[in-house]
């Protein structure tokens, strides 16, 4: 069984040295996703729902683990992390129901810890 928080853990480390090493890049990449994920029209927990959909779609683990880890902590529900992941198999497919179980395996753990 995955442990996600360590893979969190490893994942963030690894964008502390990518971000601090790419300069404007990094800080630009920062700036973007601060500003794409602030409450607006949307709020930010809707945002946050949006990236991990997204990320199931484009089968990234580590965006998968980030944006569930951020769901959470802006207060989605499993339910809604449910319903986000029916979204992304719609629209990624078969695939994305491998993606979709481990988001929901990532939340289980994230939940329940």
């Amino acid at each position: 069984m995955t442990d996600y928080q360590q893979e969190l853990t490893e994942i963030m480390d690894n964008n502390k040295n990518i971000f601090s090493s790419t300069g404007e890049v990094g800080k630009n990449f920062l700036n973007v996703h601060d500003a794409a994920i602030k409450d607006g029209a949307l709020d930010s927990k809707t945002k946050a729902l949006e990236a991990l959909g997204i990320a199931i779609a484009i089968r990234c683990e580590g965006c998968i683990i980030q944006h569930v880890k951020g769901a959470i902590k802006l207060g989605a529900t499993r339910d809604e992390i449910i319903e986000t992941i029916n979204v992304a198999i719609m629209m990624g497919g078969g695939p994305s129901t491998v993606y979709g179980g481990k988001a929901l395996a990532c939340a289980d753990q994230f939940l329940n810890k």
